[in-house]
């Protein structure tokens, strides 16, 4: 009787700590979503269709579309690096350098966001720097199945802004899409 408690209670203790975390990771993209700043970036056309999730547009920035971003010193494929984006326009961003550590300043019309090394080569020489590109995790969104189509039309009419939150720490999360200043499609949280 004793050894069939205990398990159950094993069992219980670790249903609990699972859905702590996953309560956690629900409320920390919610508190950003709710709470980051808010920027707007233009959308260029890139892919849909994801087995497991559904129809997904696949987006791209114009500040994440090169292959020759100067890397920060010793940067490795999956390491985590800041980009300082600086707004051009009202919903034109570029990307302005790369850096190892978050700036402890910014100008005003300049954010440092989080993004991931995706790939790296190495220059010309020992000393040369590293280039290659990154990922900000903000390049695919999911929509209700047979929107995809419709939504990538738009893309393709450079018609899309995306609504980005950014957090103090740099983090970015993709609220939603906008076509022609109008909400087209809102992250679903749940």
């Amino acid at each position: 009787m004793t050894g069939s408690k205990s398990f159950l209670l094993a069992v219980g203790v670790v249903a609990l700590l699972q859905s702590l975390v996953i309560g956690w990771m629900v409320w920390d993209r919610a508190q950003l979503i709710a709470s980051g700043r808010e920027i707007r970036a233009a959308v260029v056309p890139v892919d849909p269709r994801d087995i497991f999730r559904g129809d997904y547009v696949v987006l791209g920035y114009e500040f994440s579309g090169r292959s020759d971003i100067e890397l920060p010193q010793g940067a490795r494929q999956g390491d985590t690096v800041y980009a300082l984006l600086k707004k051009q326009a009202p919903s034109q961003w570029t990307l302005a350098g790369v850096t190892a550590g978050k700036p402890d300043k910014v100008q005003e019309d300049e954010i440092a966001v989080q993004a991931i090394v995706d790939g790296v080569r190495r220059g010309g020489g020992a000393d040369a720097p590293a280039i290659g590109w990154l990922r900000y995790g903000i390049e695919r969104f999911y929509v209700p199945e047979g929107e995809g189509r419709a939504i990538e039309n738009l893309v393709r009419d450079k018609r899309v802004v995306a609504v980005l939150a950014v957090g103090s720490d740099g983090a970015m999360a993709l609220k939603g899409l906008e076509a022609d200043g109008k909400p087209i499609a809102q992250e679903q949280l749940f």
